[in-house]
């Protein structure tokens, strides 16, 4: 009985001891906690993939009839329609919510000083699978191969091609861009894009494992990650820091290469004469893993929890939205009689679309300020301009005009007279010439300064004219755009309170109506209303936002919500990237 009892004592014991065990040895263990888990993306098919090798077959007209050989076996039929293999992998990837701290951070001097980074804690896995399950089976894996069934006789039979995962290691290499959506200020536009690419801090490493409570020796930065491939069955945890970041920003996307080898190619020589420059008109769009983030906080949180995961397309429908609701509240502010203005300059709201600029990033064009002032300069009486103003722009807009045009004719001092006069030489002016004819000078100005390639460019040679005034020319392009809005919203008949009352992030819902449908009325149904076509819809679309108006709106319907991640395929040129 005593033995009995002993031995009782020496399992209870040894239990005991192996849980402590493995409470001690867990501990140690990274936490999965808030830890959002991607599965391998396999819905692209391109394992196999067929193409033409365009450096063999472009430019050799048309195929050749042999009369002794199968059209096949000739060059251009070799080289047309071929069947490119290979092994196409995408790894798990698990993130927690991206948080911001401040850090060490050693200076161009090599003196330390404190920097508030931005980072992403991730944990990859290339999962091991039985390489007899195949692709159909609802198991996912990492790697898929095209492999072929053998024949009777033993030989692989090209006809029955067959997708199977298999196990081999991964060398996984990551490229983590963070991508900003919104304009911080009005001179930006509705959207203002800042790619910012992740950096290595190593003085943030220990601050990181010690909160996440991920033990140091097994977090990676995308350094060290990419050192050794990553095996069957392995997992890594690594992060990406992220420095110089607006604190200002609400709104942020993430993108994620290096997950997948997946691809697409193209090529897009069209003529014979390309067939020297093939590599030039090569297109390969690498995948990429897309987390779209709203972060409501300040510049001074850094709780995590504040970042929340949102669906694309949201922050193209909340910066169309702010533009709306600044459009029905900002004659409240300013006095200005939008409607009223528009009518009484004797215009149309078509006159004052900014032209399309290719890869132009900023603020309102300066083509509807050229028009306005050419309408002004017809009007004689000085107290007429200044009703005109007032109405259209609000009272605060003739302080701003009588600014700008003070700064250009003006007394000024030596040096800005040199630089100014050698500006306005270049178009035919000078400052006698603008004390003149104010208006018209103004807008021959204008006109030269919207041939500018960037906002930056445009504001620097704006000093010129203007000197320290030059900022008003932007609030002048940004009242003319809210006005144009503004009449355009009365002429579609939008209810300015229900737009209100929507906010931003449903105000563009109130609007689509107006957008996507037109009054057709009928005989026998007068309230009928048909689709609206597509030319009627982007111009209304360039009044509403701008220029960028069309692709904004494409992007924001596009916009599939619930979907908190995305596979996105994106041009896999560096320069594009970055």
């Amino acid at each position: 009985m005593c033995g009995m009892k002993q031995l009782v004592r020496f399992c209870t014991s040894v239990c005991i001891s192996c849980a402590s065990l493995v409470l001690a040895f867990g501990a140690d263990l990274p936490s999965t906690k808030s830890l959002t888990v991607i599965p391998p993306d396999q819905s692209v098919d391109d394992v196999s993939q067929k193409a033409n090798l365009h450096e063999l077959a472009q430019g050799r007209g048309g195929a050749w009839d042999p009369s002794h050989a199968p059209s096949h076996e000739t060059l251009l039929g070799l080289a047309s329609n071929r069947q490119f293999l290979r092994d196409v992998w995408c790894l798990e990837f698990a993130y927690r919510p991206p948080r911001t701290m401040e850090v060490e951070v050693p200076g161009t001097t090599l003196e330390a000083h404190r920097e508030r980074v931005w980072y992403l804690l991730y944990r990859i896995r290339n999962i091991a699978v039985d390489e007899n399950v195949t692709a159909i089976s609802e198991k996912s894996g990492t790697t898929r191969r095209v492999v072929f069934e053998k024949d009777e006789d033993g030989n692989k039979d090209l006809t029955r091609p067959t997708t199977k995962f298999i196990n081999q290691p991964i060398h996984f290499e990551p490229h983590f861009v963070f991508e900003t959506h919104e304009a911080l200020s009005q001179d930006e536009g509705l959207l203002e894009h800042q790619d910012h690419l992740d950096r290595i801090v190593s003085t943030a490493l220990g601050s990181i494992s010690r909160r996440e409570k991920i033990p140091y020796d097994m977090l990676y930065d995308s350094v060290s990650i990419s050192e050794h491939p990553i095996q069957p069955g392995e997992e890594r945890w690594g992060v990406a820091i992220w420095q110089d970041i607006d604190p200002r920003i609400d709104f942020f996307t993430v993108f994620i290469y290096g997950l997948t080898n997946s691809l697409r190619w193209r090529h897009e020589a069209e003529f014979e004469t390309d067939l020297e420059h093939a590599p030039k008109y090569e297109r390969r769009e690498l995948e990429c893993l897309r987390l779209d983030f709203y972060d409501p906080g300040d510049a001074d949180h850094d709780d995590f929890e504040e970042v929340r995961v949102v669906h694309s397309g949201l922050f193209e429908r909340r910066a169309m939205g702010s533009r709306l609701l600044e459009a029905t509240s900002r004659a409240a502010l300013t006095q200005a009689e939008h409607v009223e203005g528009v009518r009484d300059l004797g215009v149309r709201w078509q006159d004052f679309l900014e032209p399309e600029k290719e890869d132009w990033e900023g603020g309102a064009g300066l083509a509807p300020v050229e028009m306005f002032a050419k309408t002004l300069a017809k009007v004689d009486s000085v107290a007429e301009r200044e009703t005109l103003v007032s109405a259209f722009l609000g009272e605060q807009a003739i302080g701003w005009m009588e600014d700008l045009l003070r700064s250009v004719a003006g007394p000024v001092s030596v040096d800005q007279n040199i630089i100014r006069r050698e500006s306005l030489n270049e178009i035919g002016l000078t400052p006698e010439s603008v004390l003149s004819e104010p208006l018209s000078s103004f807008a021959k100005i204008v006109a030269e300064l919207e041939k500018s390639p960037n906002m930056e460019k445009r504001r620097e040679n704006a000093a010129r004219f203007f000197g320290k005034s030059a900022f008003r020319l932007d609030q002048i392009a940004h009242e003319v755009a809210i006005a144009r809005t503004a009449a355009l919203l009365h002429l579609l008949q939008v209810d300015d309170k229900k737009l209100q009352q929507a906010g931003s992030q449903r105000a563009l819902e109130v609007l689509l109506p107006k957008l996507l449908t037109v009054a057709d009325p009928a005989e026998d149904d007068p309230g009928r209303v048909v689709d609206r076509a597509e030319n009627d819809r982007n111009e209304l679309l360039k009044g509403l936002f701008g220029h960028e108006g069309p692709s904004l709106f494409k992007r924001a319907m596009e916009a599939n919500v619930g979907e908190e991640y995305l596979w996105d395929f994106r041009d896999a040129r560096q320069e594009d990237i970055l």
